[in-house]
């Protein structure tokens, strides 16, 4: 039988967390924590619920000191890579003050991510200040880390899968442009189907501003790397005929 997907939060995980914390901070009451994480109705709670379940009991345990709480989670958490790695952005998400401790968590969340990601953990922030946080991504489009490049695309898509809408960008995308001409000629693949899904993203809303920033591109003798992003950052107006998606692709809409 295949696994289940919450099970990446089973109690082998939960007694490996309370292990580690243990290790690095003596005085964590590790089977305390298990037996609190485990307790029923535990068997019955889905991914999310499991998570949040555990976010919740690593702050009870832990204490309300963040500060302290968040060096403690950085050291161990290369030790929980992908999937079960989300847990520690999310800890940040729902634990964080974000106005007294706003620069701390958002440094948190750009070194965690490269352990798993911490595209959902981070769109609050986005929504509380949008302007400064959009700065801040801009910043991080400078990185040599695939991942925190990444994470300023895929942190920022308006309409991020899974994740809180960006209403404020459904609204108007304007301010995302200056992030995406920054990373339009990334050399990793992974970072460039980001953007070619943020583009996407602003295709369904406001299709004349992506529109007008991928034929900025075109005028600008493209790489390769560019033009990638243009042609899969246009596959919903394509698929849908748009005239003026299929022009920037050099063929009529006869030629689809």
């Amino acid at each position: 039988m295949a696994e289940l997907l919450k099970d990446v939060y089973n109690q082998a995980f939960v007694e490996r967390l309370g292990s580690s914390l243990k290790n690095k901070s003596p005085g964590f009451d590790s089977q305390a924590f298990n037996k609190a994480v485990l307790k029923k109705p535990w068997q019955e709670l889905g991914l999310k619920q499991r998570m949040n379940k555990l976010s919740r009991e690593l702050h009870h345990h832990l204490g309300p000191d963040f500060r302290k709480n968040i060096s403690l989670l950085l050291k161990i958490a290369p030790e929980f890579t992908g999937l079960p790695g989300l847990l520690f952005p999310d800890y940040v998400e729902k634990f964080a003050d974000r106005k007294i401790e706003r620069q701390l968590a958002l440094n948190a969340l750009v070194e965690l991510t490269p352990y798993s990601s911490s595209e959902f953990a981070i769109r609050p922030f986005i929504i509380d200040r949008p302007d400064e946080t959009i700065q801040f991504l801009i910043k991080l489009c400078l990185s040599k880390n695939e991942h925190v490049r990444r994470l300023a695309s895929e942190g920022s898509r308006p309409r991020l899968p899974w994740g809180q809408a960006l209403q404020v960008f459904k609204k108007d995308p304007t301010p995302l442009l200056p992030l995406l001409h920054q990373l339009r000629n990334d050399p990793s693949l992974y970072v460039r189907k980001s953007v070619a899904n943020h583009i996407n993203d602003i295709c369904k809303d406001h299709p004349q501003v992506a529109l007008k920033l991928l034929r900025k591109w075109m005028k600008e003798k493209p790489s390769e790397n560019t033009l990638w992003i243009i042609k899969h950052s246009l596959r919903s107006l394509v698929k849908a005929g748009d005239a003026e998606a299929l022009k920037i692709l050099g063929f009529k809409k006869s030629d689809k």
